[in-house]
């Protein structure tokens, strides 16, 4: 995927502080790759005093829906975010809503207790994990209103097919943003590890991938290479941590524990620190 002027960066709202955290996010990101953001409030249930079942109330439900959303955005100075709203399955309304506005990404929080029906309830972020055709990106609940100006983005990449468009799009959102990127390979050396051969096993693994690296020279994207000998649940945070990355760039599936990411995107969307942006 590249990156252009004009392109859409996608937003679930339904009124929670995690839902215009997620928004605030998009706004900033938005602004620095010259993308444009819009919110999707969707909604299942009908409320009351809606759920007449002798009268269909679509359009003036979305219109309140979308008020209320929009209402919360305005209340944290996000007054500039286009909101509307569609009845539907959530999941499955959003990625809808996505394909409809040709959007770049989908942004989502990963709570929301906020006064529209749970858009992001329960497991909606995460259902979305393993049903999204488009980058998707997850803002956990630790963040705030004023990101951290995003200064570089962490790519965890494995031995599978999957690395290769992790890459592709890191690079094209890197050079858009203006950022450069660590890309951390996770990787077991094995259990017998004779004297050198962690080393030789890390230049090996070095050179095997830089090939699958040419996305980031083609674009001039700075970058540099971190193996990883743990369980990438715990190297891609640390590594974030320790470069200072603003944001993990995953697939939605890997090799298998260890050699690749395999459930680490499920993983993460719990538990990282940073936004990570899962990749289809």
């Amino acid at each position: 995927m590249t990156y252009h002027t004009g392109s859409t960066i996608l937003v679930g709202v339904d009124g929670s502080p995690d839902a215009c955290i997620a928004a605030a996010w998009a706004v900033d990101v938005g602004r620095r790759m010259n993308a444009s953001v819009k919110a999707i409030a969707a909604w299942s249930d009908v409320p009351p005093p809606y759920d007449d079942a002798l009268y269909d109330h679509t359009a003036e439900i979305d219109a309140h829906i979308a008020n209320v959303a929009a209402q919360s955005l305005h209340r944290d100075g996000l007054e500039d975010i286009e909101v509307t709203a569609a009845q539907g399955p959530i999941a499955k309304t959003l990625l809808e809503a996505a394909d409809a506005s040709n959007t770049s990404m989908l942004v989502v929080g990963t709570r929301g207790l906020g006064p529209l029906s749970g858009l992001l309830l329960g497991s909606i972020s995460r259902r979305l994990l393993f049903t999204t055709h488009v980058p998707l990106i997850v803002v956990p609940h630790r963040s705030t209103l004023e990101p951290e100006r995003l200064t570089r983005v962490l790519v965890g990449v494995d031995c599978s097919g999957v690395a290769r468009r992790v890459l592709s799009w890191a690079a094209s959102f890197c050079a858009a943003v203006g950022v450069p990127a660590t890309i951390a390979r996770c990787a077991d050396p094995g259990c017998e590890r004779p004297p050198g051969y962690v080393e030789r096993f890390d230049d090996r693994t070095t050179s095997d991938i830089d090939q699958e690296l040419k996305p980031l020279r083609d674009l001039e994207v700075e970058y540099t290479v971190a193996i990883a000998h743990c369980d990438p649940r715990v190297a891609l945070p640390e590594t974030a941590t320790r470069d200072e990355a603003g944001l993990i760039v995953i697939g939605t599936s890997g090799a298998g524990r260890f050699r690749g990411l395999g459930g680490t995107a499920s993983y993460l969307a719990r538990h990282s620190p940073v936004p990570i942006a899962v990749i289809p």
